[in-house]
């Protein structure tokens, strides 16, 4: 709010020997007499005549101001919060006030207050009380026009004031505006990426076309080297040709090359030649040649000779001896049906499973695995939500200290009021898990509870099986303070979530009613009597809401630490101060 502002403008004793005429006022001021007991007057606004002050029961003289002031006001100490019940708007009030008339100026005097702005402030905060949770973060103006819709009457206070003209501003506060330009800021990223991604895709498409056209150019041009060079690079001589083509400046090298070549050749020719002279003169002496094959002899040692002197002269071609066709392996013959396997044979072992095989899973725990819901009603009062949130805190917390127990445990939390809303997904709670939040709605449907959690549980109930737990029935706490709005047309969907016929994880429900909750319906939500329990009709909401927060601490943790033991029976008590719903009907 703004600095005070005060409407009294005087306050002076009524004089009782007035010479002269009475003081004249201004015209936005009215004047106002009041009595030591407290009685107010105003005669119009008009002072009173000085015989009249000489015989009045009147002591005081008051001067009201009746003009109009224009003000603005930010409610930063009462932020209205968002539907996620994270985020908070800033609102700005611009409004005009005046005292309303004569009768409003006795009533200002009467009231006994100096500044306005305290009496507009807690009406705005009040009449602006919870309307942001209806709106999300995002819907500031959606906001702004519910607002100025609330406050677009004048209004006239017991306190003699009139408030009107009311002109509401609503923004983020900081902190949400920098969550909702980040937010604006990954969208245009999105968007800017999404519009570069087909530049860029094309980009790539042509480039890696350019590559394999690079590529295929290349393997070509090395393929028609290969055919170029086929006969070439076949003897030396085609190896020192080629080397003087992609060298043509060195023909020096190349005419060196040809000159060691020769000489090898000559000396292996040379070689050559006195091996088959030695050869010749050991067989002649020890008489293994024959007449007949001197001719043949003669030619092969000629040309041999021949070539060795650089000649072309022609050995005849040697008769390669060729091998008998040889027998290919035979198996070893397996043995008769009504006979034994040789020694030394093993069997081949045929799998029956069709198709590849499906790879072991993870190894079973040691102790089955409960799921375990709390479904809380949001439509209760401040003081219930806060005391089931005081229990839910505890049961994190009781959890968050024992692993043991809460390995065996998953634990999820939904908010019921007209629709459902998870508050916490099912997890294995831990230090680092969050904790859940309620957050106050209107209205209250069962029908839509069961029909989120029978898709969520079977969802569930997937997903933990094929982490390798053995899953136990699951668990449903159903919290509820109030009537449904649908009467009784919940059961049906009620039927679809519990009945094992129609849902294969369909869990068990336990039902805690107490404030406005009718005990005909708990005992209907519960799949069994002893799961249904009413609270005592003498006990309020807010301690029963606390009996079933500490119940269902108890329960759930009592309730794992059998799981960790071993135990895998479940029962129940009822919380303090509750009974069973059929004995209630």
């Amino acid at each position: 709010m703004t600095e005070p502002v005060s409407l009294i403008v005087s306050q002076t004793p009524v004089p009782r020997m007035a010479v002269g005429p009475t003081k004249a006022t201004e015209p936005h001021l009215a004047v106002v007499y009041a009595t030591a007991s407290g009685e107010v007057a105003c005669f119009e606004g008009r002072p009173m005549k000085p015989s009249q002050q000489m015989f009045s029961k009147y002591r005081t003289r008051y001067e009201v101001d009746l003009r109009a002031y224009q003000r603005s006001a930010v409610l930063g100490r009462n932020p209205l919060v968002s539907r996620d019940g994270v985020h908070a708007f800033e609102v700005t009030v611009d409004f005009a006030f005046r005292i309303d008339g004569w009768k409003g100026a006795e009533d200002f005097v009467r009231s006994g207050l100096r500044d306005p702005l305290p009496v507009v402030h807690g009406h705005l905060v009040s009449l602006f009380h919870s309307a942001g949770q209806r709106f999300a973060i995002e819907d500031s103006f959606g906001l702004q026009h519910h607002l100025n819709q609330l406050c677009a009457q004048p209004v006239v206070f017991q306190e003699g004031l009139k408030l009107y003209g009311c002109q509401v501003h609503v923004r983020p506060d900081a902190k949400s505006l920098a969550h909702l330009e980040s937010l604006i800021e990954a969208g245009r990223r999105e968007h800017l990426g999404a519009a570069e991604h087909i530049p860029n895709k094309g980009a790539v498409v042509r480039q890696t076309e350019i590559e394999a056209i690079q590529q295929q150019a290349q393997i070509e041009a090395t393929a028609r080297q290969a055919d170029a060079l086929a006969d070439t690079l076949t003897t030396s001589d085609g190896l020192i040709r080629h080397y003087l083509v992609t060298h043509p400046h060195d023909a020096a090298g190349a005419f060196e090359m040809r000159r060691q070549l020769e000489e090898a050749r000559a000396a292996t020719a040379e070689l050559q030649n006195q091996r088959a002279l030695g050869l010749f003169q050991v067989m002649a002496e020890k008489g293994l040649i024959q007449a007949g094959d001197l001719e043949q002899m003669r030619q092969q040692l000629t040309g041999t000779v021949g070539r060795a002197t650089g000649g072309d002269g022609a050995l005849p071609p040697l008769t390669t001896p060729q091998l008998t066709a040889g027998r290919p392996w035979d198996p070893p013959q397996l043995p008769p049906a009504d006979q034994s396997p040789a020694p030394g044979y093993t069997p081949t072992v045929v799998s029956p499973t069709v198709g590849p095989a499906t790879p072991p899973g993870p190894l079973a725990r040691t102790a089955p695995t409960a799921l375990i819901y709390l479904v809380v009603d949001e439509s209760l009062d401040r003081a219930c939500l806060d005391e089931l949130q005081r229990g839910l805190d505890a049961l994190h917390s009781a959890l968050s200290d024992a692993p043991e127990v809460s390995r065996v445990l998953r634990l999820g939390v939904l908010g019921m009021a007209a629709t459902t809303e998870q508050r916490l997904s099912l997890a294995e709670v831990g230090p680092g898990t969050r904790t859940p939040l309620l957050v106050g709605r209107r209205g209250l449907s069962y029908s839509q509870t069961f029909r989120t959690l029978r898709p969520l549980i079977g969802q569930d109930v997937t997903v933990v099986k094929n982490d390798g737990a053995q899953v136990l029935r699951p668990l449903v706490y159903f919290l509820t303070g109030g009537a449904p709005d649908e009467g009784t047309a919940w059961r049906n969907d009620h039927h679809d979530l519990t009945d094992t016929d129609r849902n294969r994880a369909a869990p068990h429900l336990i039902a805690l009613g107490f404030g406005r909750a009718e005990a005909q319906a708990v005992r209907g939500v519960a799949t069994r009597p002893e799961f249904g329990f009413m609270a005592a009709p003498h006990q309020d909401a807010a301690s029963a809401a606390h009996s079933c927060a500490a119940f269902l601490r108890d329960s759930v943790v009592s309730y794992g630490q059998r799981l960790a033991s071993g135990e895998a029976n479940f029962s129940i008590n009822p919380p303090d101060g509750f009974r069973r719903a059929e004995d209630a009907l």
